[in-house]
């Protein structure tokens, strides 16, 4: 399996730090799906599940900010891996 830099704690934390959580009028989340490449690059997002289309822009928004992930590999070489996680929202009022 691909992992990001850090392992998860550290995705949530990229994510938390990079979201623009004003786009959110309460607590949703949205589940994205990525390909993490051969090079370790967070290609092909999309959207598997959301209630809101606003939401949907700024999670796949932060995948274009995510740095090279640590490569998924099988029987010792590198393979594309799909991977999905969440992105929740978290509106400050």
């Amino acid at each position: 399996m691909p992992e990001f830099p850090g392992g998860m704690p550290a995705l949530m934390e990229f994510i938390w730090k990079n979201l623009r959580h004003d786009k959110a009028e309460k607590r949703e989340r949205v589940i994205i799906q990525i390909v993490v490449d051969k090079k370790g690059n967070a290609t092909n997002p999309v959207v598997l599940r959301s209630t809101n289309p606003t939401l949907n822009e700024e999670a796949l928004r932060i995948v274009s900010l995510m740095p090279k992930w640590i490569l998924g590999r099988q029987a010792g070489k590198n393979r594309n891996v799909q991977f999905a996680f969440p992105v929740a929202f978290k509106p400050s009022v």
